[in-house]
């Protein structure tokens, strides 16, 4: 897989906002099956149909413990499974709702393009996150982390996880602006 990331890098005279780099990144993936751990209310899901359009999209998240005052988790789940009730009825969605360590044996290895990680940002969730779903990703397919630098309450847990794969040499760092971080399985 190319890497779809091109120099320069340049939002020429302003720094753009986390969701401008988001959608950045999204414009940026390469085509296929992608999962997002972490979906919530499913506001990044339809970005991820509407800038990416993968041929399958999972969405795996428990809906157990995002903290918020807008709805209860379960109103969370039944909120994403109407809103794409169309795309999970086709088969372009596949809605998994379990943690992640439990959804990856659903996922075959090597069969996604991407992955973006935002679940449980503690440092123990997401060194597991990157663990798992680093075989889930074809060779030369991409890792994306949200919260990276973003130290929040769970004490730089994205950064040190993050950082520790990237020590390993088996990914290359691609790209890193606001709380993004882009890493390509090598």
């Amino acid at each position: 897989m190319a890497c779809m990331f091109k120099a320069p890098f340049s939002w020429k005279f302003r720094r753009p906002d986390r969701e401008a780099v988001r959608e950045f990144v999204l414009r940026k993936m390469p085509a296929g099956a992608c999962a997002e751990i972490g979906v919530k209310n499913g506001d990044f899901s339809a970005k991820v149909l509407e800038i990416n359009r993968p041929t399958t999209l999972y969405l795996i998240d428990p809906w157990f413990d995002a903290p918020g005052p807008v709805r209860t988790h379960e109103e969370r789940y039944q909120h994403v499974c109407a809103r794409f009730a169309a795309e999970i009825a086709s088969g372009r969605i596949r809605l998994i709702r379990e943690t992640s360590e439990s959804a990856a044996p659903k996922i075959a290895d090597a069969s996604l393009a991407w992955v973006y990680i935002d679940g449980n940002h503690s440092y123990e969730f997401v060194k597991r996150d990157l663990e798992l779903y680093f075989a889930k990703v074809k060779a030369g397919g991409y890792i994306v982390c949200d919260d990276y630098h973003y130290a929040g309450n769970w004490s730089d847990g994205v950064t040190r996880a993050v950082d520790e794969i990237m020590d390993r040499g088996t990914c290359r760092k691609i790209f890193k602006r606001r709380s993004q971080f882009v890493m390509q399985r090598i």
